[in-house]
């Protein structure tokens, strides 16, 4: 009997058998959401300072090319790529996905756009190109975890994007399998962008690996050949006693990206109930703040390693804050709400946030690790002086994948993302283009609509 193919070689070959035709309809209705819901919170980001900083060191175009997000600018796919997955990571408002490991599948979604405009695809590509990502993402998310490694999630996106760029491109399955280990063997990315005071470098994570994993993908086109055997490399190498390459499941009985949750609030996914709860107990608290006494938020344990380390209680900037679970109860509790204005206004450093960020106390809940050790469950009590109590509780936050979001909630959190930026008029155009995308024949009226109008750019 002859030896099994290389894993990388069975994943280009999934990639490839990939086709509209073949996924149901509420599929491909997964796929247009998470467009749109991208797109929303890349055009939300329209100023963000580290989205401008890579735009002003682009490289001109080589045509093609394929256009930024926001300002129009043309580029390389690998340079359009890399800015607009940074104004997708930017709010910390897109998808997320758990299991083994976690990772946001939706940061290949820039890449997909960025190789398809520049091979002149058309928006049935585009959507295949976006499943490709989202489902090899996915399962080795469920295969492997990079984080259990000291690595960070997205590490993946060398393996990941070049099977993206592959698909935008029709190139072949060997072609396809050289340029995910090419890119695959460059891309341990440290955790440590994700610990402690965080950096902006947690916005070019993903974006950065992916601009380079582009160039793999066409160097593999070019016939470069690359290490086949990388994915076994990984498991054998680095892999947990449980974690082996047999468990990457390649099949099509089931598409994962209809189990990926979406955020409510421009935050980790994790703090999404602990918030919901807080601004649930506002109009209780309502002219009443100056009498708490103590705030304590009931997590599961993970959440406290990540979200309630001392530099979250004194948050100096938007990427530690939007990563801070007192922070975030803080403003919530304060102001009923919680949005990315409240972020790029640095209301976490004002003397009130401050105040009651330090009277949280974040602990593990029992009850949660009993009963919802998969979920993301959290819980907030307010003491006051006079010894009431005031508690809320959000076992499953909207958005979740057992709690989705309706098409008409999802249309609305992009419509208040992307309408301060292109108005009302384009926003809405952009909804009706995405949710007819497996019949546009070009990308072109996309990126226009996603360039933010020539009155309103700076100089």
């Amino acid at each position: 009997m002859s030896p099994a193919p290389p894993l990388s070689r069975r994943a280009a070959e999934f990639v490839a058998a990939i086709s509209l035709d073949r996924l149901p309809d509420r599929t491909v209705h997964a796929a247009k959401r998470l467009i749109l819901d991208t797109l929303g919170c890349a055009l939300g980001a329209a100023d963000a300072p580290p989205v401008r900083m890579l735009e002003a060191i682009l490289p001109p175009p080589a045509p093609p090319g394929a256009r930024c997000l926001v300002t129009g600018r043309r580029t390389t796919a690998e340079g359009a790529a890399g800015v607009n997955g940074a104004l997708v990571r930017y709010l910390d408002f897109m998808d997320v996905y758990w299991s083994r490991d976690i990772c946001h599948p939706s940061e290949n979604i820039p890449a997909a756009l960025a190789c398809v405009e520049e091979a002149g695809g058309n928006g049935r590509t585009l959507i295949e190109a976006v499943v490709a990502g989202f489902e090899v993402q996915i399962r080795l998310c469920d295969a492997f975890s990079f984080q259990d490694r000291g690595f960070h999630h997205v590490s993946a996106a060398g393996f990941v994007v070049p099977l993206v760029a592959g698909k935008a491109w029709g190139q072949s399955a060997a072609a396809m399998a050289h340029g995910s280990v090419l890119g695959g063997m460059r891309h341990l990315t440290l955790g440590v962008i994700s610990h402690g005071k965080l950096s902006m470098g947690k916005a070019i994570g993903y974006p950065l690996n992916g601009a380079e994993a582009i160039t793999a993908a066409r160097l593999a086109g070019a016939g470069f050949t690359g290490p086949l055997e990388a994915y076994e490399w990984l498991f054998r190498k680095t892999a947990g006693p449980d974690e082996n390459p047999d468990s990457l499941a390649l099949d099509f009985d089931r598409w994962r990206i209809e189990g990926v949750s979406l955020k409510s609030f421009p935050v980790q996914y994790a703090l999404q109930a602990p918030v919901a709860a807080a601004i649930r107990l506002h109009p209780a608290l309502r002219g009443r703040l100056e009498e708490v006494a103590s705030i304590r938020a009931r997590v599961l344990p993970d959440t406290l390693k990540r979200a309630a380390d001392p530099a979250k209680f004194h948050p100096t900037d938007r990427e530690t804050a939007d990563h801070s679970l007192p922070s975030c109860i803080a403003m919530a509790l304060l102001d009923g709400a919680l949005t990315e204005h409240q972020f790029e206004a640095g209301r976490f450093r004002d003397p009130d946030v401050m105040r009651l960020t330090a009277l949280v106390e974040p602990v593990a809940d029992p009850d949660f690790i009993r009963r919802l050790p998969a979920g993301r469950p959290g819980a907030v009590e307010v003491l006051l002086r006079n010894g009431e109590r005031l508690e809320a509780v959000e076992e499953v936050p909207l958005g979740d994948h057992s709690r989705p979001m309706d098409d008409d909630t999802l249309r609305a959190k992009f419509r208040a993302l992307a309408e301060p930026v292109v108005g009302a008029d384009r926003a809405a155009r952009i909804i009706a283009f995405v949710e007819a995308l497996e019949t546009q024949p070009s990308l072109d009226p996309l990126l226009d609509l996603c360039t933010r109008p020539a009155q309103d750019r700076g100089p």
